[in-house]
């Protein structure tokens, strides 16, 4: 707990130490921790400022502050003593379930230092104190530093804080404050293990369990931040990804065992590409009625477009929030997981052969393997992508006509959107 701060320099601003706070947090997690093996914590804290449920989530994991992972914090008030609905929610792919329990008491006392700019308040340094206990058994203590933004845009002051204090010897750490209240489950691999990057002499079952680890991660945090940010295109992206990542691998795989994965990988980026889908056509459509010459055919002609896909993208919304509620959305990432922890691979993939024995000559298929393996194979990687294009696009094929004509027959037009569209439609097929 000896760690002396070191000064900061006064080119970032001025610091003010703030008064001490004593706070209590009660830990929610599974019985097999879960959440904190996912990097995620959820707690209910109180005498903080900031009462109630709190839910830390690593959506980004690839940003750092001198090494230390970044989280995304939700905040909701302490309405139930159990976890809100909507975090159960945000959870249920990774809880897969799973109840979620109290585990561990967190008494903090924590002295906070804010540094102050030309901004306002930036940054928050805080210095814990912290108790970690389970009942009337205190289980471990010791001393936290963190950094919080209270600015999103201090990130290069929270940098150089954080280099400072790893000079002075502070030692990063991205565990959670009640890890200790886990014993050894704490020490677990997550369900789907970061594996080290293997050698391009590797088996190939061990190379490909080794890329099908890393896309079902990438997927599980792109469901985590498409829920809280309602922006599903890198999910989809991700999605397609492993979608075409097992189709240039089907050589390597049993094909029997990927069947019903595909099936709902299929109707998962179906369920997703139904708004991207409709605001496509949207413009589509609107850029019909640009050529009418009277400006209230075009107000009468854009107003029914915008009333139709308002409508059409309400369902779309509804759909894929049923789907996500679903037992099959579930089901799928549940499948993830057994396809990241144990792929079904043939035989040959335990012999000693390269990945790129058994790939197909499709350029997509190259690309494909190119792009998950070129951590690997730099080289190969490299010429393939400089050299190969993939001709596959999934852009939708819209009939205009035929889409504006749905429009005006679909009985929810007043008849001056009826004639405009019916203006607009005949203009397009004089030309």
């Amino acid at each position: 707990m000896l760690f002396d701060f070191p000064s900061f320099p006064n080119s970032l601003g001025v610091w003010t130490d703030e008064p001490v706070r004593n706070m209590d947090a009660t830990y929610w997690d599974t019985t097999d921790a879960t959440l904190l093996r996912w990097g995620i914590t959820m707690r209910i804290r109180t005498g903080g400022g900031d009462d109630g449920w709190h839910l830390k989530i690593p959506v980004t994991p690839k940003e750092s502050i001198n090494g230390a992972s970044v989280r995304t914090e939700l905040h909701r008030e302490a309405t139930s003593e159990t976890p809100p609905v909507e975090f159960l929610e945000l959870l249920s792919a990774i809880l897969q379930g799973s109840e979620v329990v109290p585990i561990a008491l967190v008494h903090t006392q924590r002295k906070p230092r804010i540094l102050n700019d030309s901004r306002g308040a930036v940054i928050e340094l805080v210095d814990d104190l912290v108790t970690l206990s389970r009942g009337t058994h205190i289980l471990d203590e010791f001393r936290e530093i963190e950094i919080e933004l209270i600015n999103d845009t201090a990130m290069p002051e929270a940098l150089v804080v954080g280099e400072i204090l790893g000079t002075a010897g502070a030692q990063t750490s991205s565990v959670s404050k009640a890890a200790s209240g886990f014993g050894p489950a704490a020490n677990k691999q997550p369900d789907i293990p970061q594996l080290p990057k293997p050698g391009k002499g590797d088996l190939p079952c061990d190379l490909i369990r080794w890329a099908l680890t890393r896309q079902v991660r990438k997927i599980f945090q792109a469901e985590l931040s498409s829920k809280i940010s309602n922006e599903t295109s890198t999910l989809t992206a991700e999605l397609v990804s492993l979608e075409d990542l097992l189709t240039a691998l089907r050589e390597w795989l049993i094909p029997e065992e990927q069947e019903f994965l595909r099936e709902d990988l299929a109707w998962l980026i179906k369920e997703l590409s139904v708004a991207a889908e409709f605001s496509q056509q949207n413009q589509q459509a609107r850029s019909t009625i640009d050529s009418l010459s009277d400006p209230r055919d075009r107000d009468a002609a854009a107003t029914a477009i915008e009333e139709h896909f308002a409508r059409k993208s309400e369902a779309a919304r509804s759909s894929l929030q049923a789907a996500r509620r679903s037992d099959r959305y579930l089901f799928l990432f549940s499948d993830l997981v057994k396809l990241a922890r144990v792929p079904a691979v043939s035989p040959q993939a335990y012999e000693p052969h390269s990945v790129w024995d058994r790939i197909s000559s499709d350029p997509c298929d190259q690309l494909t393997i190119a792009q998950h393996f070129k951590d690997i194979f730099k080289k190969n990687s490299k010429r393939i992508q400089r050299t190969l294009t993939c001709p596959k696009t999934r852009a939708q094929d819209i009939n205009v006509d035929e889409l504006i004509r749905a429009i005006a027959l679909s009985g929810n037009s007043d008849p001056a959107a009826i004639f405009a569209l019916g203006l607009a439609l005949s203009g397009r097929q004089k030309v």
